[in-house]
């Protein structure tokens, strides 16, 4: 199954970024590369919900350069966007990843409670919840 893929909820589709249990930096730049190419073959219309997990995996200045970079490549495209997985030890990268892609990502210590706060997203948030584990 890829790891960059639509799900369904509540009868919208939310695409799911699957970066969990990566150790590897090069095996996560690939990944990040797929979700980028993934997002940018659908139409520009900001109009997607985005779920990134990243539960248990491994971040290096590359990677976190990576993930910044898809922040910042996602924007049209994104209505609104979630993060599971941010610990209290990764959740200052994850802050310097959102002020410098100027994305607003909420993060959530679940994918249930991620998705349910997605569906109910039809305009861009004004701000967003900041829940950490």
């Amino acid at each position: 199954m890829p790891r960059t893929r639509f799900i369904d909820h509540d009868e919208r589709q939310i695409v799911l970024m699957d970066f969990s249990g990566i150790t590897d930096p090069a095996e996560g730049l690939q990944v990040i590369e797929e979700a980028r190419q993934f997002v940018a073959a659908q139409p520009k219309r900001r109009n997607l919900l985005t779920l990134v997990d990243v539960t248990g995996s491994v971040q290096d200045g590359k990677v976190m350069d990576a993930l910044q970079a898809l922040a910042e490549h996602d924007k049209p495209w994104v209505l609104a966007g979630a993060v599971v997985g941010i610990s209290m030890v990764k959740r200052m990268l994850f802050k310097m990843v959102t002020m410098m892609s100027g994305r607003k990502l909420a993060t959530f210590a679940s994918q249930d409670d991620a998705k349910e706060w997605l569906v109910k997203q039809w305009v861009p948030p004004y701000s967003v919840p900041d829940i950490v584990r």
